[in-house]
């Protein structure tokens, strides 16, 4: 294993929990991943946040544990920043996204068309179209 900078700070157990939670995991699945209990991942994020001074929280443990071994810098203005920059591009794809279609149920080969019949159709409603599944 890789010596880390925070092994000064954390012992081996600790790491690989603050590992796993910056893989993405939660602590039920570090717990598997590591063959140990849920309550022993708790003890050891509990101790994580005590050594570090974390007020109780995964994303800053995250940061933490980035920012002292990767040399990257994740202060809170520029985790803001970047929170920012992903709303804005998720908003633009939102924007240009055609929902027109996107919702409208495909047609199974089994299913028949019926186009509303003059008479039989709602006022307003007499270019809809329904489609009736199971009949062949």
């Amino acid at each position: 294993m890789n010596l880390l900078k925070t092994d000064a700070i954390l012992t081996r157990a600790e790491t690989r929990v603050a590992s796993g939670y910056t893989s993405g995991l939660i602590g039920k699945e570090i717990a598997d991943r590591l063959d140990i209990s849920y309550h022993t991942v708790v003890r050891h994020t509990q101790n994580i946040y005590d050594k570090t001074g974390i007020k109780h929280s995964t994303n800053a443990l995250v940061a933490w544990f980035l920012e002292k071994n990767y040399d990257l810098d994740l202060s809170e203005l520029r985790r803001r920043f970047g929170a920012f920059l992903l709303f804005c591009l998720t908003t633009f794809q939102i924007a240009t996204t055609d929902f027109d279609n996107s919702f409208v149920r495909r047609t199974p080969s089994r299913a028949r068309r019926v186009e509303a019949r003059k008479g039989g159709a709602k006022k307003g409603r007499r270019d809809d179209t329904y489609y009736i599944d199971g009949i062949e």
